[in-house]
């Protein structure tokens, strides 16, 4: 594993959320490094004082319901690639929200575009005004 694999895994191993090799490699690595050592110690206690921010106990049925749903939730393997392309989920609504800007946005180009052309013949009328005055 690259060091620089080794500094991203500061957060995940003060949640404890590294499996065995890549922790006992990190703890390898925390021996020699004092910055890695100071953010992991920074983000065990945010954890422990969100831990005791959260005061509401959820109720059971609420872990049935988590469970279930991660279940059917499919996991990207670390690193992308070909494997870890994951087909893109658009939820409920956010189609009709992106053709509501595709319309704003053609709108304003066509409104843009009127102003513009309006401009040029203000110009012209302006510059025939003128020749005429001249005349």
């Amino acid at each position: 594993m690259r060091t620089e694999d080794l500094h991203s895994l500061t957060g995940a191993y003060a949640l404890h959320a590294l499996p065995d090799d890549e922790r006992t490699a990190f703890e390898r690595h925390l021996e020699q490094c004092a910055a890695c050592e100071r953010e992991t110690s920074e983000f065990a206690a945010a954890t422990a004082r969100l831990g005791l921010a959260a005061t509401l106990v959820p109720g059971p049925a609420m872990r049935d319901r988590v469970l279930h749903r991660v279940s059917a939730v499919r996991q990207v393997p670390p690193g992308g690639g070909a494997a870890g392309k994951a087909r893109r989920v658009v939820p409920r609504g956010r189609g009709l929200g992106r053709w509501a800007l595709a319309a704003c946005l053609a709108a304003a180009a066509g409104l843009g575009g009127t102003a513009v052309w309006q401009y040029e013949r203000a110009q012209d009328a302006g510059e025939r005004a003128v020749q005429a005055e001249q005349r």
